[in-house]
């Protein structure tokens, strides 16, 4: 018996050292971290910024290097400054074993597809060994768990994880809305606006009181540039995209709700309020206009805040108005006083990351599993947002704080980087995270006013809109595809002839017959299906 015992013992001692999968105590720090037992190899595929010196950004990054010393894991990557390789590299089947893209938007059948193509892997069975920081994020926050699971209970990607009912986190998720200039209000004697009747005075005012105070009636109230104009959709209870209404399924460009919006947008525009709502190179007019004295309001960004950021909108007028302002605007209440936010609030960041089936086929996947669970750690985290303590970052009274020097310029390969982001950058890619440390990194780092300026595009209710976790299946996306090209450029091409009056509204039902005729009734029972497969979750 004592033989038998001994023999087992010693296979599986032998079998710990063959396989990958077994881990042990890392020394040489004071880190807790079990590095896997034997090096090995991950390769890892993403875009990472449009820049050529992203190809090394990433593999030279000193918190990443850390995480492989910490972790025993070699990552090779594999970098792209845009998607050209991403759908042939798909279809060849010579991905990688990790992949970090924008995958919802641009595979075909989002993340659904990618399991159902064989691409990436269930990660349920991963989770008891080697993603134990996953599983806990998962049952500490019942609704992330729900939004990121496939139907059929399947787990298949990480991102950075947010608890969007936390009011940091979930102001982290949002980055832009409605911009007003405050000094223009103050000069008018308005405040800022909640409703349409409060938007419609004051773009009347900016119009006819010379608020930029240059004697000439040059004032550009709002600037409807690029997706500007859907800004006031939420004060009519409707979303671009299909939305929810009394619980059930809608395409708010199919409702009477949409006609008064139309209505209202026809009027501001006959009125000279509104500019540059059809054109195509809207966002260089935009910024031309903001930062020429010329726009009283616009769709902005928390950026537009950062006074820091000598490009910002802010930054540039106070070299031409020193006494300019800015204020976040809530999102517009409905005439019934519902309050809906119009922002794409999400659990989980537009990155998202897969483990492929190639990572099995190399016999990594175990490996891969557990370096990207390390970086839902705590610690992983934040090395990945703070960098290294005591060189990229010190702790001061139970607080992080960045060190001396860490926004000093310095030259990485052909650009000039803050030295900080050669240590850490956790925001130009969503790696695997916590969002409660990266909210705390990013607004420990930023004004009040830009702060400010998030928490106001976050308010409101976003129960109307049909979010990112509600996904369609891979039959289901074909037969919206089928659709919906044909029957949103005809919308598009309505909507301008609408609002500049070319065509009365009058017509109005007669849009409404043609848009059933190109598929909008099956487009929105599409959306109720996959609506209801979220549900039932």
């Amino acid at each position: 018996m004592k033989k038998r015992i001994i023999a087992l013992l010693i296979f599986a001692v032998l079998a710990c050292l063959v396989f990958a999968g077994c881990k042990k105590k890392s020394g040489g720090d004071d880190s807790d971290v079990e590095a896997w037992d034997k090096n090995v190899t991950v390769s890892w595929w993403m875009v990472g910024g449009t820049d050529t010196y992203y190809t090394y950004y990433w593999k030279e990054m000193k918190s990443l290097q850390e995480i492989q010393k910490r972790t025993n894991i070699t990552i090779d990557f594999q970098m792209a400054i845009n998607y050209d390789a991403y759908l042939p590299m798909m279809t060849a089947k010579t991905y990688p074993d990790i992949i970090t893209a924008k995958n919802l938007e641009r595979y075909t059948g989002r993340m659904a597809g990618m399991h159902d193509d064989g691409v990436s892997l269930e990660l349920n069975g991963y989770m008891d060994e080697y993603m134990p920081n996953f599983k806990a994020l998962l049952e500490e926050y019942p609704d992330l768990g729900r939004d990121i699971r496939l139907d059929g209970g399947v787990y298949t990607y990480l991102s950075t994880f947010y608890d969007i009912n936390d009011e940091t986190q979930r102001a982290l998720t949002s980055e832009y809305g409605l911009v007003i200039r405050q000094d223009w209000l103050d000069s008018v004697g308005e405040d800022v606006p909640e409703d349409m009747e409060d938007w419609y005075r004051v773009l009347k005012a900016f119009k006819q009181q010379d608020p930029n105070g240059n004697g000439d009636a040059d004032e550009e109230p709002y600037i409807a540039c690029s997706s500007g104009w859907k800004y006031f959709l939420p004060a009519y209870g409707i979303d671009d995209d299909p939305s929810i209404m009394d619980g059930k399924v809608v395409f708010g460009y199919m409702t009477d709700n949409y006609k008064e919006y139309l209505t209202e947008m026809n009027k501001w525009y006959t009125e000279g309020l509104i500019y540059y709502m059809f054109d195509k190179t809207s966002l260089e007019n935009q910024r031309d206009r903001v930062t020429g004295n010329f726009a009283g309001s616009w769709k902005g960004g928390v950026t537009d805040f950062d006074e820091d950021d000598a490009s910002s909108f802010l930054a540039v007028l106070k070299e031409k108005a020193p006494g300019v302002a800015f204020s976040p605007c809530p999102w517009p209440k409905t005439a019934d006083g519902d309050h809906w936010c119009f922002s794409d609030i999400s659990s989980f960041h537009r990155d998202t990351t897969v483990i492929t089936s190639n990572a099995k086929k190399d016999g990594v996947d175990t490996a891969a599993a557990y370096l990207l669970d390390y970086m839902l750690s705590e610690e992983g985290t934040t090395l990945l947002t703070w960098g290294i303590e005591g060189e990229s970052y010190e702790v001061v009274g139970g607080e992080k704080k960045l060190m001396s020097g860490m926004d000093e310029l310095v030259d990485f390969h052909g650009k000039k980087i803050p030295k900080f982001n050669t240590y850490a950058d956790n925001l130009t890619v969503a790696f695997p995270s916590r969002g409660d440390i990266v909210a705390d990194y990013v607004f420990s780092q930023k004004s009040e006013e830009y702060k400010n300026a998030a928490y106001v595009f976050a308010e409101g209710d976003t129960s109307y809109k049909l979010l990112a976790p509600v996904q369609l299946s891979t039959e289901l996306e074909q037969e919206a595809e089928e659709i919906q090209g044909e029957m949103k450029d005809y919308m598009t091409k309505m909507r301008q002839r609408f609002v500049t009056g070319a065509l009365p509204l009058t017509n109005y039902d007669a849009y409404l017959e043609q848009c059933r005729l190109l598929g909008g009734d099956t487009f929105t029972e599409i959306w109720q299906k996959a609506y209801d497969a979220y549900l039932a979750r």
